[in-house]
């Protein structure tokens, strides 16, 4: 048994959610406030959130609740390790980066890119020169324009530029260290499920997120992110808890002793969550699920020595990526939230 010290946790389907994953049960209502927020409403329940606005490049608006936020902060102040852990591309999350609660860590791309305590961690992103070259040590928010796949090297680029020729519709626009293949809108015959299941990734690994797959070097990946944070702080999987929707989260999913989905966006995933006893789905969907999910983390927290090691990966048998080879005096479950949470069981 260990006390919660990390919380590892998603972005879009997790802290936040696409409006077209919500319109069959809830709606936004009103005009946006003045600082941009909307407020969601629930059709059935009759529950409103005020939600912060979050872009995205490639997909429709995402919402994230206020109360997430607040929630968020709450498990940090209690000396919770908040590490956030998403496929957007580089120009993306870090648009978003100022409506998102503050955070220890912060990965990108899969976990290729790097912010510790809101600073670029370049060392990091240089363990994967030799599969993405040389990526720039800075960060510039709206300006980070990647250089063009043809100008760059490395296996991935390589692999990006093999696959560009055979006719897949690609996305490289402003990723450095991964890059994303459109399998289901790529019309090109013969280039289909089965052909990119058999496809020479030369090593690489790749995870489907939002529908897509992102194909990124081995040794990258949302697991290997955590056990990084882990390391650095002399941590145990036993210490952590996730919380994730899609594809590209199974292996932190199998990392962490306990894990919370908001809701469920691949088949992979509902698969494996049947196969997973430290596994819970929330009752709630939507921005109300996250809350009920970071209530229920914030009780194991309060719990003190509540999380139990997780099984062996190798015994959960999950389908997972594919690649080559201290309590504080005030940790009670919100009002707000608790009532949301009950509200929505009676759904």
């Amino acid at each position: 048994m260990a006390p919660v010290r990390v919380l590892f946790t998603d972005l879009d389907g997790t802290l936040a959610h696409y409006e077209k994953d919500m319109k069959e049960y809830a709606s936004i209502v009103g005009e946006p406030a003045k600082d941009g927020s909307v407020t969601i409403e629930y059709n059935q329940l009759g529950v409103q959130r005020e939600c912060a606005v979050l872009g995205s490049f490639s997909s429709s608006t995402a919402y994230m609740s206020h109360e997430t936020t607040r929630l968020v902060q709450h498990l940090r102040a209690a000396g919770v390790l908040i590490v956030i852990i998403t496929g957007a591309r580089s120009s993306t999350y870090l648009g978003r980066r100022a409506a998102l609660p503050a955070a220890d860590y912060e990965f990108f791309e899969n976990g290729g890119r790097m912010l510790a305590s809101g600073e670029l961690v370049p060392e990091w992103t240089a363990t994967f020169a030799d599969d993405v070259g040389p990526v720039k040590a800075t960060i510039e928010p709206g300006e980070d324009a990647a250089p063009a796949p043809s100008d760059r090297t490395g296996k991935l680029w390589d692999l990006y530029r093999e696959m560009k020729e055979a006719g897949w519709k690609l996305d490289a626009r402003d990723y450095y260290t991964s890059f994303r293949v459109d399998v289901a809108g790529t019309t090109t015959p013969g280039l289909d499920d089965a052909a990119f299941a058999g496809w020479d990734f030369r090593g690489l690994s790749y995870s489907f997120n939002l529908g897509k797959a992102d194909i990124y070097p081995s040794t990258s990946g949302k697991a290997a992110a955590a056990k990084e944070v882990l390391r650095r702080h002399g941590l145990r999987p036993a210490h952590a808890v996730a919380m994730f929707d899609d594809h590209n989260d199974l292996e932190l999913g199998e990392l962490a002793s306990r894990s919370f989905l908001p809701g469920v966006t691949h088949d992979s995933v509902l698969d494996a969550l049947h196969r997973h006893d430290n596994w819970e789905m929330t009752n709630s969907r939507g921005v109300l699920g996250t809350e009920e999910a970071l209530a229920a983390v914030m009780r194991l927290v309060a719990a003190g020595d509540a999380v139990e090691e997780p099984p062996p990966a190798d015994e959960a048998g999950a389908e997972a990526p594919k690649g080559a080879d201290g309590e504080t005096e005030d940790v009670p479950v919100g009002a707000a939230v608790a009532s949301s949470i009950e509200i929505s069981r009676e759904q």
